[in-house]
This record gives C-alpha cells, structure tokens and sequence, in this order.
C-alpha cells in the first residue's frame, strides 16, 4: 500500500507539475516582442530597407538644401521652420503673380497706364503681406 499512492494524489501530482512550469499570465506576449539578439549575419531584407531609408533621407535633405537657397533667410532653421518659410514664400509670389496678372497693370494698345497710387498700393500690399508671413 505505501508505495502505490491515491488516484487523486497522482492526479494532485500531474497538475501541480504543469502549473510549476507555466509562465505568468501574459509572458509569453511580452517575450515575443523582446528583441532577438543582434544576429552574426545581416538579413538581405534588413539591408534594403535601410539602404532605401537612407536614400530617403539623403534626398530629403537635399531637396531642403536647395529650398534653403531659394527661400530668403532660409539658412540655418530647422526644417519645419524652412516648410513655414517655403509655404509663405510660396504665396508672397503668388499674390506678387496675381497683382500683375490684372489687367490694369497692362495697359491694352492706346489705353493709359495705372495711376502711381494704385502701383504702389499694391505693391505695399504685397510687401506688408510678406513681412507678415516672415515674422
């Protein structure tokens, strides 16, 4: 009789085994998201996303080089400081297009030309709008 246990106490035996090894509730999601050591070898997958990433980037920061050119006081922002210049840059040249696009800056064949005052109207306008955008 000793050696031969209880049905039940064999039964207490097998589950309390498996609970011993079990991982805490929610483990095992957080080991699979640890980072897998640094691997001896790099994957070809790995090596043209970051090459790709690094293209990307190296023309981002062309393209802002030369907006920086373009752009007055363009020089020495950081990059969501240039964009606010390029935008306004952008629609400083556009009201600068629109004003002389009128056809009252362009006299048709024997017609007379603007008045001084309304030249210069304008032209204050446009002014006063970039200096606006600038500050």
């Amino acid at each position: 009789g000793s050696s031969k246990r209880s049905y039940a106490a064999r039964l207490q035996d097998q589950d309390a085994e498996p609970r011993a090894t079990k991982k805490p509730c929610g483990a095992s999601r957080k080991t699979s998201k640890a980072k897998p050591a640094a691997p001896t070898t790099t994957s070809p997958k790995g090596d043209t996303q970051s090459l790709t990433a690094k293209n990307r980037r190296e023309k981002i920061s062309e393209r802002l080089r030369t907006l920086q050119e373009l752009v007055p006081n363009g020089t020495k922002v950081d990059m969501v400081t240039m964009l606010e210049k390029a935008v306004s840059y952008v629609k400083f040249l556009q009201l600068q297009v629109k004003v002389l696009a009128t056809d009252e800056f362009w006299p048709a064949q024997g017609g007379t030309a603007p008045e001084i005052s309304q030249v210069k109207e304008a032209l204050d306008a446009i002014l006063s709008s970039q200096r606006e955008q600038l500050d």
